[in-house]
């Protein structure tokens, strides 16, 4: 089971292409926030998302209404629909206000939940970029010392073997495939070939980014 929690505008397309890429089920959660009152073209795309989440055996839409206050308050109001809901959450910010869309991101981001969020062509094109929790805890992870200098080392080496990476950071093998791993888990760091070359994926690259902006680099002094 799965949580979708959106809002809408004037038109429910998006939304039941957001369900059909999602192989949504009947038993999913499917919450709608919208600004109160709910104006009418909302209403009639409510109406119409009704219709077609019967026939196609989708989740039941269920409409909560938010007032527009401060921003504390909204958050406040879409937590308490937000975080009891089953993980993971899956949300599309490209649907109705962006007022709304953006509370809603920053209410998933707070929540800690497991989430993937889609962003589309508002164009009409095809053009989907996704996102999920596992890249924005990559991104937001405090990195250690160690760490830093493994992922800065494979940075500036093309080519870097686990035993080049022992010898550098003067620890066993052991020790240095044990991190490799835990990185590897947060999709910063790949191996391949029968040497098990170290890797950065393209998610590792945006890391090594904030870091060198960061003082962890500043006080390790790392040239």
């Amino acid at each position: 089971m799965k949580s979708y929690f959106v809002t809408l505008g004037f038109n429910e397309s998006y939304l039941l292409r957001l369900l059909n890429e999602t192989s949504a089920q009947k038993e999913d959660k499917l919450l709608i926030v919208v600004p109160s009152p709910i104006v009418e073209g909302t209403k009639a795309a409510i109406e119409n998302l009704r219709i077609q989440t019967l026939r196609l055996r989708y989740p039941n839409p269920e409409v909560i209404e938010i007032k527009i206050s401060t921003f504390d308050d909204i958050l406040s109001q879409l937590l308490d629909n937000l975080l009891p809901l089953q993980e993971p959450i899956i949300s599309d910010l490209t649907m109705g206000m962006r007022l709304m869309g953006a509370l809603i991101l920053i209410a998933i981001l707070v929540s800690r939940k497991k989430f993937t969020i889609y962003l589309r062509d508002e164009n009409g094109g095809s053009r989907v970029v996704s996102f999920n929790s596992s890249d924005i805890n990559a991104l937001f992870k405090e990195y250690s010392s160690e760490e830093f200098k493994m992922l800065y080392n494979r940075f500036k080496n093309n080519t870097i073997s686990t035993f080049e990476l022992s010898k550098i950071l003067g620890k066993s093998e052991k020790t240095i495939q044990n991190k490799i791993s835990e990185l590897k888990k947060l999709g910063i760091l790949t191996q391949k070939g029968k040497d098990r070359t170290v890797e950065l994926t393209s998610l590792g690259l945006n890391v090594i980014k904030l870091i060198k902006n960061s003082r962890l680099y500043i006080e390790n002094k790392i040239q």
